[in-house]
C-alpha cells in the first residue's frame, strides 16, 4: 500500500474504533485457543503492519514472530518495541515447518502484493503444527472498491464462499467464519458508493488517501460501542453481510 497509509495507521492503530474492535476479537479468540490448548501460543503474524497487534498478543503472553514487505512498517513495529519481526514477501516466505501455534494475517491477502493467496495459504498451513489455527480477516464484497482500495493497493474484495473454498484447497478446516462490521454495513455501502464518483481511471495511485483517519472522540467511542456488541454476539452466531471476512481454519490434526 502507499507508504503514508502505514504511518497513518501508526499514529491511530490504539484507538481507532475499527482497529481496536477487531483486536479485541482476535486477541478473545486466541485467548479461547490458549485456553483450550493449555498454555501460551507460539504464534506468527503474516504481514504484521506496523506491528499493533504482535504488540498486543505478545502482553497476553505468547510468542509473537511476524514480518512484513515494508521496511517503513519494520521501523514502526520497532518503535513500537516490538523486535521479533523481519522483512519477507509472503510470495516466497520460508518457514519453519510446523512451528507455531497460531499464524494470524490480517488484511494483508488481498493485496495487489499477493500472486497467489492459496499458494500463501499453503505456506501458512505448513508453517501450522498439527491442529494449528490460521486467523484471517479480508476485505468483502466487489462492489464497495472504493478510493480506499486504490491507497492499500487491493487486487481482490472476497466473499465469504470463495474464501472458504481457497482455505480448503490449501489444506485448511474452516472452524467459523462471518462477515464483519455489519451493523454500520448500510452506512459504509452509501458512503463507499458516493466516494467512488471522487476518483476516476487516471487517478495517481500515489496520491490517493485511504479511509483510516481517527473520527471526533465521540463518534470514535458510539462506532467502538456498535463494534464491541457485534464482536460479543459472534460468540453464537455468524452474521449474513459487512464489509469484511473474518475466518477461524484449522489444520487437521493427523489422527483426524
Amino acid at each position: 500500500m502507499n507508504l503514508i497509509e502505514y504511518t497513518r495507521m501508526y499514529e491511530v492503530e490504539d484507538r481507532h474504533w475499527w482497529y481496536v474492535a477487531l483486536h479485541a476479537l482476535l486477541l478473545a479468540t486466541i485467548k479461547r485457543e490458549s485456553q483450550l490448548i493449555g498454555r501460551t501460543l507460539a504464534i506468527f503474524d503474516a504481514g504484521c503492519g506496523t506491528g499493533r497487534l504482535c504488540q498486543l498478543m505478545a502482553e497476553q503472553g505468547h510468542t509473537v514472530a511476524g514480518c512484513d514487505a515494508s521496511e517503513l512498517a519494520l521501523q514502526l513495529c520497532h518503535q513500537r518495541g516490538v523486535g521479533a519481526v523481519r522483512q519477507a514477501d509472503l510470495n516466497t516466505l520460508e518457514l519453519e515447518s510446523e512451528a507455531f501455534d497460531v499464524v494470524t494475517s490480517i488484511d494483508v491477502l488481498y493485496h495487489t502484493g499477493i500472486v497467489d493467496d492459496v499458494a500463501v495459504m499453503k505456506r501458512l498451513w505448513s508453517s501450522l503444527r498439527p491442529g494449528g489455527m490460521l486467523i484471517l480477516n479480508l476485505v468483502a464484497h466487489e462492489f464497495l472498491r472504493s478510493r480506499h482500495d486504490i491507497a492499500v493497493h487491493t487486487r481482490e474484495r472476497y466473499d465469504r464462499h470463495t474464501l472458504c473454498e481457497r482455505l480448503q484447497a490449501a489444506g485448511f478446516e474452516i472452524e467459523f467464519t462471518t462477515y464483519r462490521v455489519s451493523f454500520l454495513f448500510p452506512l459504509i455501502t452509501v458512503y463507499r458508493l458516493v466516494s467512488r464518483f471522487a476518483y476516476g481511471k487516471g487517478t495517481d495511485r500515489g496520491s490517493v488517501a485511504s479511509d483510516v483517519s481517527l473520527p471526533h472522540p465521540w463518534l470514535n467511542f458510539l462506532l467502538l460501542k456498535i463494534m464491541t456488541v457485534e464482536n460479543l454476539l459472534f460468540k453464537n452466531f455468524s452474521l449474513p453481510f459487512g464489509s469484511s471476512i473474518f475466518v477461524v481454519a484449522h489444520k487437521q490434526n493427523s489422527d483426524g
